[in-house]
């Protein structure tokens, strides 16, 4: 599959989704212009152009139809911090009650939760955390503990292989180098591997959160460096097509290529079955919109104060439960 067709069967996936989320969520929006007093909470995903998040928007509109609130669901469509901080600053402006945030750490996103907290905004964070903000708490995974999950895992693949005694030139796939919980992930997989394997991390490669760069950036460099052994994809983002339009990594995983990856959903799992990853592990997106907009609707009209961290549990993926997963998960497009 060429680029070009690869863009409009990603941007049509892309459009379906949102115009169904815009559609569901118009009639929440729409009533809460009739209740003044209706709590607004707002959602900012780190961007509306990764599907990844679409299970927590679901689950998260859901509960704010039981729970009477008036949700709003705004990000860039590609990741940029000074568009998600002008949407934040907007958010502000317009005094909603309650946001709920996927941030990299950094000092003017502290600034600006501050800001928020200031003018008696209840802020959390989930999935991405900004933990010096003082922010009221953070759901999402345990990163680290993520990364010694997959690093484990990967240990496992190359013992299997009876590689474990040879040096396994290395490359990870990251969003940002900046960001709090893919760093996080990085240094418990490095943990769990380097006393265990001979892992040589030979390139990092940055895809800026964007899954059409992450993909053309994974075809380039298994082209172009058809000798790597080993790839670790810290997150999802180059799972959201068929194995044919990944024609390189396809060629790289059938001689022989380990990949193992962050991020658990339909597609990555038939990539998965074809044979192109070996071990995926998932985050809970869903528990994260749900309960994330539980736990801030309770501190708002009852004074209940959250923990600091709200853990949600990770899910395995390999060859013995995958086609029972394939049965679980199913394809956003048809949500």
């Amino acid at each position: 599959m060429k680029m070009s067709e690869l863009s409009t069967r990603m941007a049509a996936v892309f459009a379906t989704a949102f115009l169904v989320m815009a559609i569901t969520a118009w009639p929440i929006h729409a009533h809460a212009q009739v209740e003044a007093d209706k709590l607004t909470i707002a959602f900012v995903p780190r961007s509306l152009g990764n599907p990844i998040f679409l299970d927590a928007f679901e689950a998260a509109q859901k509960k704010a139809y039981e729970l009477n609130v008036c949700l709003e669901w705004v990000a860039p469509f590609d990741f940029d911090l000074d568009g998600q901080i002008e949407i934040i600053e907007n958010l502000i402006r317009r005094g909603v009650d309650g946001i709920i945030a996927s941030v990299n750490d950094e000092e003017v996103v502290e600034q600006v939760i501050q800001k928020a907290i200031d003018q008696g905004i209840a802020f959390a964070t989930f999935d991405a955390d900004c933990p010096s903000s003082g922010r009221l708490f953070h759901i999402g995974i345990d990163n680290y503990g993520a990364g010694v999950a997959i690093g484990t895992a990967l240990v496992d693949v190359i013992k299997d292989r009876q590689l474990d005694q040879q040096v396994l030139d290395t490359m990870i796939m990251t969003g940002y180098r900046e960001a709090l919980n893919l760093e996080e992930r990085i240094r418990g997989f490095t943990a769990a591997t380097q006393d265990e394997v001979n892992l040589n991390i030979r390139d990092i490669l940055e895809n800026y959160d964007t899954v059409e760069k992450a993909i053309i950036l994974l075809e380039d460099y298994v082209k172009n460096n058809p000798d790597i052994d080993v790839i670790f994809f810290v997150g999802g983002w180059p799972f959201y097509v068929p194995a044919e339009a990944l024609p390189n990594f396809q060629r790289w995983a059938q001689k022989g290529g380990i990949a193992v990856g962050i991020d658990l959903f339909y597609d990555a799992l038939l990539l998965q079955k074809e044979g192109l990853i070996q071990y995926l592990i998932g985050q809970d997106m869903a528990s994260m919109g749900s309960v994330g907009l539980e736990l801030l609707v309770n501190y708002l009209r009852f004074g209940d104060v959250p923990p600091e961290f709200v853990e949600t549990g990770l899910e395995h993926a390999d060859a013995a439960n995958l086609d029972r997963l394939l049965e679980i998960h199913k394809p956003w497009l048809v949500k």
